[in-house]
Protein backbone atom coordinates (compact mmCIF):
# COMPACT_ATOMS: atom_id res chain seq x y z
CA UNK A 1 0.00 0.00 0.00
CA UNK A 2 1.51 3.52 -0.99
CA UNK A 3 1.89 5.84 1.79
CA UNK A 4 -0.95 8.25 0.42
CA UNK A 5 -2.19 10.83 3.13
CA UNK A 6 -5.42 10.15 1.19
CA UNK A 7 -6.08 7.06 1.57
CA UNK A 8 -6.75 7.44 5.13
CA UNK A 9 -8.44 10.97 5.83
CA UNK A 10 -8.89 12.42 8.88
CA UNK A 11 -6.44 9.98 10.68
CA UNK A 12 -2.69 10.84 11.77
CA UNK A 13 -1.73 7.98 9.42
CA UNK A 14 1.16 9.57 6.66
CA UNK A 15 0.45 12.89 8.26
CA UNK A 16 4.19 14.50 7.98
CA UNK A 17 2.95 16.42 10.98
CA UNK A 18 2.48 13.31 13.07
CA UNK A 19 5.72 11.56 11.09
CA UNK A 20 8.01 14.20 12.26
CA UNK A 21 6.79 14.81 15.83
CA UNK A 22 9.79 14.33 17.98
CA UNK A 23 9.23 13.80 22.41
CA UNK A 24 10.18 15.83 24.70
CA UNK A 25 11.06 13.50 27.84
CA UNK A 26 10.67 16.34 30.46
CA UNK A 27 6.89 16.61 30.03
CA UNK A 28 4.06 15.82 32.72
CA UNK A 29 2.56 12.44 30.54
CA UNK A 30 6.36 10.93 30.92
CA UNK A 31 6.39 11.55 34.57
CA UNK A 32 3.00 10.15 34.88
CA UNK A 33 3.47 7.20 32.66
CA UNK A 34 6.82 6.23 34.78
CA UNK A 35 5.29 7.22 38.21
CA UNK A 36 3.20 3.60 38.36
CA UNK A 37 5.45 1.63 37.80
CA UNK A 38 7.34 2.68 41.35
CA UNK A 39 4.58 1.09 43.21
CA UNK A 40 3.60 -1.34 40.56
CA UNK A 41 7.22 -3.44 40.43
CA UNK A 42 6.95 -4.00 44.39
CA UNK A 43 4.02 -5.19 44.17
CA UNK A 44 4.63 -7.25 41.15
CA UNK A 45 7.45 -9.00 43.41
CA UNK A 46 5.10 -9.43 46.23
CA UNK A 47 2.29 -11.26 43.54
CA UNK A 48 5.50 -13.58 42.36
CA UNK A 49 6.12 -14.62 46.10
CA UNK A 50 2.43 -15.40 46.74
CA UNK A 51 1.92 -17.44 43.17
CA UNK A 52 5.56 -19.36 43.77
CA UNK A 53 4.05 -20.26 47.82
CA UNK A 54 0.54 -21.43 46.28
CA UNK A 55 2.81 -23.51 43.82
CA UNK A 56 4.83 -24.87 46.47
CA UNK A 57 2.54 -25.30 48.94
CA UNK A 58 1.83 -29.41 50.41
CA UNK A 59 -2.13 -28.83 49.19
CA UNK A 60 -2.54 -32.72 50.47
CA UNK A 61 -2.33 -32.67 54.02
CA UNK A 62 -4.47 -29.87 55.67
CA UNK A 63 -3.92 -27.16 57.48
CA UNK A 64 -6.59 -25.22 59.49
CA UNK A 65 -7.39 -21.67 58.01
CA UNK A 66 -5.62 -22.52 54.23
CA UNK A 67 -7.62 -23.73 51.52
CA UNK A 68 -5.92 -23.98 48.10
CA UNK A 69 -9.15 -22.94 46.52
CA UNK A 70 -9.20 -19.72 48.61
CA UNK A 71 -5.28 -18.94 47.89
CA UNK A 72 -5.66 -19.67 44.35
CA UNK A 73 -8.40 -17.07 43.48
CA UNK A 74 -6.11 -14.56 45.69
CA UNK A 75 -3.24 -15.12 43.57
CA UNK A 76 -4.92 -15.40 40.20
CA UNK A 77 -7.09 -12.39 41.35
CA UNK A 78 -3.80 -10.05 42.02
CA UNK A 79 -2.56 -11.27 38.65
CA UNK A 80 -4.71 -10.28 36.51
CA UNK A 81 -5.11 -6.83 37.96
CA UNK A 82 -1.63 -6.93 37.43
CA UNK A 83 -2.18 -7.60 33.67
CA UNK A 84 -5.05 -5.52 33.59
CA UNK A 85 -2.15 -2.57 34.46
CA UNK A 86 0.22 -3.73 32.15
CA UNK A 87 -2.65 -3.38 29.31
CA UNK A 88 -4.06 -0.05 30.51
CA UNK A 89 -0.64 1.70 30.50
CA UNK A 90 -0.46 0.35 26.89
CA UNK A 91 -3.50 1.71 26.12
CA UNK A 92 -3.89 4.81 27.97
CA UNK A 93 -0.08 6.09 29.66
CA UNK A 94 2.28 5.04 26.57
CA UNK A 95 0.13 6.73 24.25
CA UNK A 96 -0.28 10.24 25.99
CA UNK A 97 3.36 10.53 26.27
CA UNK A 98 4.04 10.56 22.26
CA UNK A 99 7.08 7.62 22.14
CA UNK A 100 5.20 6.27 19.60
CA UNK A 101 3.47 8.55 17.41
CA UNK A 102 5.60 9.31 14.70
CA UNK A 103 5.94 5.13 14.09
CA UNK A 104 2.18 5.17 14.36
CA UNK A 105 1.90 7.62 11.58
CA UNK A 106 4.32 6.32 9.22
CA UNK A 107 2.62 2.89 9.53
CA UNK A 108 -1.09 1.33 7.82
CA UNK A 109 -3.57 0.67 10.48
CA UNK A 110 -3.22 -2.34 11.61
CA UNK A 111 -4.38 -5.08 14.35
CA UNK A 112 -1.99 -4.49 17.07
CA UNK A 113 -3.69 -1.79 18.60
CA UNK A 114 -6.51 -3.56 18.60
CA UNK A 115 -5.42 -6.32 20.61
CA UNK A 116 -4.14 -4.05 22.95
CA UNK A 117 -7.31 -2.47 23.47
CA UNK A 118 -9.12 -5.71 23.51
CA UNK A 119 -6.95 -7.08 26.17
CA UNK A 120 -7.23 -4.29 28.45
CA UNK A 121 -11.08 -4.30 28.79
CA UNK A 122 -10.65 -8.38 29.10
CA UNK A 123 -8.55 -8.32 31.95
CA UNK A 124 -10.57 -5.59 33.07
CA UNK A 125 -14.26 -7.47 33.26
CA UNK A 126 -11.53 -10.21 34.52
CA UNK A 127 -10.49 -8.25 37.44
CA UNK A 128 -13.73 -7.14 38.49
CA UNK A 129 -15.12 -10.89 38.47
CA UNK A 130 -12.91 -11.82 41.29
CA UNK A 131 -14.40 -9.91 44.33
CA UNK A 132 -17.77 -11.78 42.79
CA UNK A 133 -15.68 -15.18 42.80
CA UNK A 134 -14.10 -15.14 46.38
CA UNK A 135 -16.88 -14.94 48.63
CA UNK A 136 -18.57 -17.67 46.12
CA UNK A 137 -15.70 -19.48 46.62
CA UNK A 138 -15.39 -19.41 50.94
CA UNK A 139 -19.14 -20.07 50.59
CA UNK A 140 -18.25 -23.07 48.74
CA UNK A 141 -15.45 -23.79 51.55
CA UNK A 142 -17.88 -23.15 54.74
CA UNK A 143 -20.63 -25.18 52.97
CA UNK A 144 -18.84 -28.27 51.80
CA UNK A 145 -16.01 -28.61 53.59
CA UNK A 146 -13.12 -31.76 52.86
CA UNK A 147 -13.54 -32.91 56.45
CA UNK A 148 -17.31 -32.68 56.84
CA UNK A 149 -17.12 -36.17 57.90
CA UNK A 150 -14.46 -35.84 60.72
CA UNK A 151 -16.64 -32.56 62.10
CA UNK A 152 -19.61 -34.50 62.01
CA UNK A 153 -18.23 -36.93 64.28
CA UNK A 154 -16.84 -34.50 66.56
CA UNK A 155 -20.03 -32.12 67.14
CA UNK A 156 -21.90 -35.81 67.96
CA UNK A 157 -19.84 -36.86 70.64
CA UNK A 158 -19.84 -33.10 72.22
CA UNK A 159 -23.71 -33.50 72.19
CA UNK A 160 -23.23 -36.84 74.19
CA UNK A 161 -24.55 -38.86 71.05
Amino acid sequence: MSSNSTLWPNTIHFNETYMNYRIQWNGWPQICAILPWIYILPSFHVICKIFSVYLSANWTRPEPGLNQHVFLVISLSQLTVFIFFLFDWFMVRLPSTGLFTSWCASIDPNHFLKFIFMMAYYTNYCAMIFPFLMPVVRLVVVSFPRNHFKKLTISRLTQGQ
